[in-house]
């Protein structure tokens, strides 16, 4: 393992200097820097070949769970390309992707109905939708029938039953409140 100095942030030369970082070293380095820095470490470190596509598998979903608002550190581009690389994940582990559509439900503004965070919990769309749910302004539910290959990753880490779903071309419509 790496030994990484115990500095009070990390230096992105640091990252382009090692040779390869492990991805307890990455996730490390991540939780440092704090859950905001996470998408641009985690595409940094690959498209510089310091991590394994095994890294990038293990990571990316809990990375994009853990940023607020992790499309705006990262362009979809981006995103699709890691979650490419990382395969259907469940917390991080590899998983057959589902083989059916999933029912799934977004609460948000109506700018922000494309993002990719939907859940499968009815409740916790309808908290982001009314605002309770961190602290949000006041949305609308939109509900989704996420076809097996728009769904890039699941994350329940959090209690949110949370998909990570690619919603490019996908028939988003208002739910019934």
């Amino acid at each position: 393992m790496t030994t990484l100095p115990q500095v009070a942030h990390y230096d992105y030369g640091q990252l382009l200097r090692a040779a390869r970082l492990t991805t307890d070293e990455l996730d490390y380095l991540i939780g440092r820097e704090g859950r905001d820095a996470g998408p641009s470490l985690l595409s940094d470190a690959y498209s510089q070949g310091k991590i394994t596509d095994a890294t990038v598998t293990a990571l990316v979903g809990g990375v994009w769970s853990g940023a607020e608002y992790p499309d705006q550190h990262l362009d979809r581009d981006e995103w699709r390309h890691l979650f490419d690389v990382a395969g259907f994940t469940i917390d991080g582990t590899p998983a057959p992707r589902p083989t059916e559509p999933v029912l799934l439900w977004r609460g948000t503004v109506p700018t922000r109905r494309t993002d990719w965070s939907w859940t499968t919990d009815r409740t916790i769309a309808e908290g982001y939708a009314n605002g309770t749910a961190a602290h949000r302004p006041t949305g609308r539910l939109y509900a989704l029938l996420a076809p097996p290959e728009a769904l890039l990753a699941a994350n329940d880490e959090r209690g949110e039953a949370e998909y990570v779903v690619d919603t490019r071309g996908l028939n988003i419509q208002e739910g019934p409140r």
